[in-house]
């Protein structure tokens, strides 16, 4: 039972960063239900993995995000440096999500640990928000349009897009030390506040591009 709860919840996490990735770069969603469907069921095998099978909790997000965007390239088949752009994109927007929802739960100091109740209910509640956000971004067309549908782009990586790729990376950075820094250091609200600045630089280069020429 604690499995099929780990993997529903695990799943539905996934689900939701997927869902924000896409309404964010204006993807059409129903041409890929299936697959982001697959894809939030396997991630969220990985996850089980990796938590309480191999115990790799402080590591796990330093291991999640390549298999993502691998996911995006090969799955989604997004070009390879917009396949990068995108997964981290919606990941370091679902992390925001994910840290501000746990500085609530540490406020009432409620210690969140894989695959416990409280931490069910966290998931559940970023899950919801991410996927509200991911409505309001679609309902409003407040995305980004310059992602190619297709799996081969021409990029030249110099000007806007070599910014993009370099906090892109600094963006993955970020997002490889929330495990370490909540599960085991306890910097919760220090690694809000980077996650916030990491995800605020990303989006200015991301609507510089939107409205650049580069390609």
């Amino acid at each position: 039972m604690n499995v099929l709860l780990f993997l529903f919840f695990s799943s539905l996490e996934w689900f939701s960063l997927i869902i924000l990735s896409f309404a964010l770069f204006k993807f059409e969603i129903r041409w890929y239900r299936g697959q982001i469907v697959l894809s939030a069921f396997l991630l969220s095998l990985l996850s089980y993995i990796l938590f309480e099978v191999l115990n790799l909790t402080a590591i796990a997000s330093l291991l999640q995000p390549p298999i993502v965007f691998l996911f995006f390239w090969q799955i989604f088949r997004v070009a390879l440096f917009y396949a990068g752009l995108m997964a981290i994109n919606g990941y370091l927007g679902y992390v925001v999500v994910n840290a501000l929802v746990f500085n609530v739960f540490r406020i009432f100091d409620i210690m969140l640990v894989p695959g416990t109740q409280h931490m069910y209910e966290a998931q559940a509640i970023s899950a919801f928000i991410a996927l509200v956000l991911s409505w309001l971004v679609h309902k409003y067309r407040i995305g980004f349009t310059f992602v190619p549908h297709g799996d081969r782009a021409n990029v030249k990586l110099s000007g806007i897009n070599l910014r993009l790729l370099l906090f892109t990376i600094v963006g993955y950075i970020v997002i490889s030390s929330v495990n370490y820094l909540y599960f085991l250091g306890d910097y919760t609200f220090l690694f809000l506040l980077v996650a916030m600045v990491a995800l605020a630089l990303l989006q200015y280069w991301v609507f510089r591009r939107e409205y650049s020429d580069d390609h």
